[in-house]
């Protein structure tokens, strides 16, 4: 027990902040004699629900003959449907603000409906093909749904599964109009900064419009891993303009950087500075590749990723030291 918070248990005690019944709880705490496992439950929910939905997969791939694929989508829609009405039945009203979750196992029981249901769309879709040739807009019907899902039951989870599925159907849609044998890396990096910044753009309409705004981190960083993902790449793999996708890349990183520090948000400036330190890198190494040498640009790679891990650090420091960083 850290002594330092005994003592400033018996000075509140004394001083009539905290009462006896506080005072105990708070020891007990200090004691490490009441742990949460809220974290532990959560995880296993979440493996419970993951090796549920294995389970139908594997069950559906081994005995689809025998039971049939009308039984099939029936069976698993009906496992939809019921926890479907388990959430209902559990929900508190809608609300544009946070709305707490009834209970731990809310938001997995949530999660196991929408996986069977999207995992029921797509085995109608191979077994009686609805969409034909444009069986990528199953992905978007999912999308969708995940959305409404997400919004309607308060779900960060629920949000991040809709926003990378959306990402998905986006990229699936290309490599089918350009084929799976010569996709071109150009549409990919258009689709992946336009759909971050509409992400990156969705986050701040959700704060100022005051809609969901604790769906503002969801939102962000989704965006900017698309967004900073794709900048990366064309500096990276662009044997040609490489120079102006890293000019544009410190350019978006800079202003990411900027307005994190502003708004005292730690993971979307590590993100940046990350992004940016990716990019020199190729800076670094490109003046070298005729010579062989790589000694050199791995010791500047070196040097720059301390300074890397020495500015994120002053910089988590200096937003942690704002009162309002506290209170997030």
């Amino acid at each position: 027990m850290n002594p330092d918070i005994a003592s400033a248990i018996v000075r509140l005690t004394s001083a009539g902040i905290l009462s006896d019944a506080q005072a105990a709880f708070f020891d007990r705490v200090a004691r490490r004699g009441l742990v949460s496992i809220r974290f532990e439950i959560r995880a296993l929910l979440y493996v419970g629900v993951l090796l549920l939905t294995s389970g139908v997969g594997l069950l559906v791939a081994e005995h689809q003959r025998q039971i049939g694929p009308l039984a099939i989508a029936a069976g698993i829609g009906l496992a939809a449907l019921a926890c479907f009405a388990w959430v209902i039945r559990k929900s508190a009203p809608f609300s544009w603000g946070a709305v707490e979750s009834p209970n731990v196992a809310f938001d997995y029981v949530l999660l196991l409906g929408l996986l069977l249901l999207a995992a029921d769309l797509a085995y109608g879709e191979v077994q009686f093909t609805v969409l034909g040739p444009r069986w990528a807009y199953h992905l978007l019907v999912v999308a969708v749904i995940y959305l409404a899902a997400a919004y309607r039951w308060d779900s960060r989870t629920v949000l991040g599964l809709a926003l990378s599925t959306l990402a998905a159907w986006r990229g699936i849609s290309i490599s089918l109009v350009h084929g799976a044998s010569a996709i071109d890396d150009a549409p990919l990096r258009a689709n992946a900064i336009a759909l971050g910044a509409l992400y990156v753009g969705a986050a701040a309409l959700s704060v100022r419009l005051d809609l969901k705004a604790h769906f503002e981190a969801v939102f962000a960083n989704a965006g900017l891993l698309l967004l900073l993902g794709a900048l990366v790449s064309g500096a990276l793999e662009d044997r040609v303009a490489w120079p102006a996708w890293l000019l544009l890349l410190l350019v978006v990183a800079g202003l990411v950087m900027w307005l994190s520090l502003r708004l005292g948000r730690s993971l979307y400036f590590a993100e940046a500075v990350v992004a940016a330190y990716i990019g020199l890198v190729r800076l670094l190494f490109e003046p070298f590749q005729s010579s062989g040498a790589s000694s050199i640009p791995l010791l500047l790679s070196a040097l720059l990723g301390a300074g890397v891990l020495v500015l994120i650090a002053g910089a988590y420091r200096s937003m942690w030291a704002r009162p309002e960083s506290r209170e997030r």
